[in-house]
């Protein structure tokens, strides 16, 4: 059994599935297995990823009803200890990066390990987005899904809700944490966040559904969960429309 199975989900996007191709081939630890779920696509995704396969990747191309149903695919074909989603574009931070997580996994008992991440701006620069941290949970996803390792059997028999379009990683991950408080954070990056997902692209329903998860799942009390979304608002029109003053505050420029 591998220690990891990275997993990755993919829909007509060749050049980002090459990327994450050569950043999985880099790593230096090789105690893993990739997962590719592409979903039938028609641009020569497919025919690429399944010329990929051999004794640590697998392969499977065909129809699927969204991001959460082909990552609960890439589940139901790990077999890896912990798994991590790195979906097609996304990279690990460098070729130490799976190395430096296997040290940790392996230091003591863990059922889920976390860190930083990078994100990629125009010319190229990378910034570094420091995790809030697991306990904030209450306010929303904490970090970013390339950089969230689960323990398997943990995971169990838990699965993405397919109704979630945008914040299904959230949900899930909010159910996972119920389950365990065996959690490690790391302080340093670990992946290079892919910013053309469709999270990034649709944070109006990406709140709205982080507003059931808040309500349903964590049972977040109204007036906290009314102050978080006005939180949203607000960092969406820094964001939006002073996107330097919103970078100063929140990231840090990667060295």
């Amino acid at each position: 059994m591998a220690l990891v199975s990275i997993i990755t989900i993919v829909r007509n996007d060749l050049d980002g599935l090459k990327k994450t191709h050569r950043s999985v081939a880099r790593q230096l630890c090789k105690d893993h297995d990739w997962v590719i779920v592409d979903g039938a696509s028609t641009d020569g995704t497919a025919p690429y990823a399944l010329n990929l396969q051999d004794t640590q990747t697998s392969v499977v191309s065909e129809p699927d009803q969204g991001i959460f149903d082909a990552m609960n695919k890439g589940l139901a074909r790990a077999r890896g200890e912990f798994v991590v989603f790195l979906n097609a574009g996304d990279t690990f931070k460098d070729e130490h990066t799976l190395q430096t997580v296997a040290v940790a996994l392996k230091r003591g008992p863990v059922d889920f390990l976390y860190g930083d991440s990078l994100q990629q701006y125009a010319g190229d620069q990378l910034i570094h987005k420091v995790a809030r941290g697991h306990l904030k949970l209450g306010y929303g996803m904490f970090a970013c899904h390339p950089s969230m390792y689960y323990r398997r059997a943990v995971i169990g028999d838990l699965r993405f809700n397919p109704a979630f379009k945008i914040a299904g990683d959230y949900e899930f991950t909010s159910r996972f944490l119920r389950k365990t408080s065996a959690v490690v954070r790391l302080g340093a990056a670990l992946s290079i966040f892919d910013l053309t997902g469709t999270s990034v692209q649709n944070k109006a329903k990406g709140r709205t559904e982080n507003w059931r998860v808040q309500r349903d799942v964590l049972g977040v009390p109204w007036a906290r969960r009314v102050l978080t979304r006005l939180t949203y608002l607000l960092t969406s029109v820094l964001s939006d429309h002073l996107p330097g003053v919103y970078r100063w505050l929140r990231f840090r420029v990667a060295a």
